[in-house]
């Protein structure tokens, strides 16, 4: 992995569930690290369901290694919200390689 390359900055969210004053739960995500990595574009898909057009995007990133991060986390990049799908340790836990897809929200 080479340092020059991870120059984007990506922030990581974790699930928090909050009770309400009248006892419901609300799902929020809570921002809990943010890092520098880079940013690949895997593929694309356009896909028609119930006569809606669905695009979804994937893409890899890359970042160095943190026992933080987990496949139930978020990903923000440049505003855009990503689920990880894959988190693959590189090396001797020194970087990981996550396999990101976008969410439409």
């Amino acid at each position: 992995m080479r340092a020059g390359r991870l120059s984007r900055v990506v922030s990581f969210s974790r699930k928090d569930v909050v009770r309400g004053s009248y006892g419901e739960s609300t799902d929020t995500y809570v921002p809990v690290l943010e890092t520098r990595g880079e940013i690949r574009e895997v593929g694309g898909n356009r896909t028609l369901s119930n006569e809606e057009i669905f695009y979804s995007k994937s893409k890899e990133l890359t970042i160095r290694y943190n026992n933080i991060v987990a496949e139930s986390m978020r990903v923000d990049i440049d505003g855009q919200i990503y689920l990880i799908t894959y988190i693959e340790v590189l090396g001797r836990n020194r970087g990981m390689r996550l396999s990101l897809e976008k969410i439409n929200v």
